[in-house]
């Protein structure tokens, strides 16, 4: 290799300094990443509540997700789209969307299956899911009454 040739795979910055390797080449292993997607706020305490939850998530959930993530849809950041671009540009070639919505709103019905179809569409080598929202899962209404006591 020449002085100043980058090998395949690899860009640079204009300084010559070699950044990262493109997607183009092979992964390794399957990384299995899940993403809770949730609605946003724009309050602050919201956005860390939800950063909270992904981090507990993430100690309980073992082996079955190489790492557990968060995104939004609006008002905080970091938003879902970027959230999953960089979930592919880290290695993930299958990831987990989790819905964290109560009811099947536009959200739930057209915002993330667009979403979601639109990264399919530009890595078409991931494989993408989108689970079922926190309110169509089985048992939520035991976790209410749990919460609440049962009268």
């Amino acid at each position: 290799m020449l002085r100043g040739e980058f090998p395949p795979g690899l860009a640079k910055f204009s300084a010559g300094v070699i950044l990262v390797p493109l997607l183009t080449l092979k992964r390794r292993s399957i990384v299995k990443i899940l993403i809770i997607a949730a609605h946003g706020s724009r309050k602050k305490e919201s956005a860390r509540e939800v950063g909270a939850l992904a981090a507990k998530v993430a100690e309980k959930a073992g082996t079955a997700f190489d790492r557990v993530v968060h995104g939004f849809l609006q008002f905080s950041e970091p938003l879902l789209p970027g959230v999953i671009d960089d979930a592919v540009v880290g290695g993930a070639c299958d990831i987990v969307v989790f819905p964290f919505f109560i009811s099947a709103g536009s959200h739930i019905l057209s915002d993330i299956p667009e979403l979601v179809a639109d990264a399919g569409r530009r890595y078409p080598d991931v494989k993408f899911t989108i689970a079922r929202h926190l309110g169509a899962v089985d048992g939520v209404e035991e976790l209410i009454l749990g919460e609440v006591g049962r009268g």
